[in-house]
């Protein structure tokens, strides 16, 4: 009886928890007052320039360059009602004959696998949301 109280009370850990190849971060928060706001807000504390393309439901961002590597990543935050989901693209930057770096064009989706630098920042931006976070493919 004691050991299923206690799966019992774990299984919602157990159920968000993080997955590999997981591309999304879902946010839910108790109300949607100022959502747009709370989400730019947290993009720009993670080092991100949020594009002005004049739609509330979506806020898309430039790509922001690695601090550890040679690479950008893009976040996108969908919000709907009092959720918001956070996905993201990167690329890695190119060597050159010269020994410079040349930006590339073929951005990949962000998943989630331990030490993924893209990753940990979509993660930083959800959690400067604040809120209870899921996780998606």
């Amino acid at each position: 009886m004691k050991l299923r109280l206690l799966l019992l009370a774990f299984l919602p850990i157990c159920s968000t928890a993080q997955k590999v190849e997981d591309s999304q971060i879902i946010v839910t928060l108790p109300d949607s007052a100022d959502l747009y706001k709370k989400v730019k807000i947290a993009l720009v504390n993670a080092d991100f320039i949020v594009k002005d393309n004049y739609k509330l439901d979506t806020l898309t961002t430039y790509s922001r360059e690695f601090t550890s590597m040679a690479g950008h990543c893009v976040a996108v935050a969908i919000l709907k009602g009092n959720t918001v989901t956070i996905s993201g693209y990167y690329s890695l930057k190119k060597l050159d004959w010269f020994g410079f770096t040349q930006s590339s064009n073929s951005f990949q989706k962000v998943l989630y696998y331990k030490s993924s630098k893209s990753w940990d920042l979509l993660m930083k931006v959800a959690e400067g949301i604040g809120g209870q976070i899921a996780f998606a493919k």
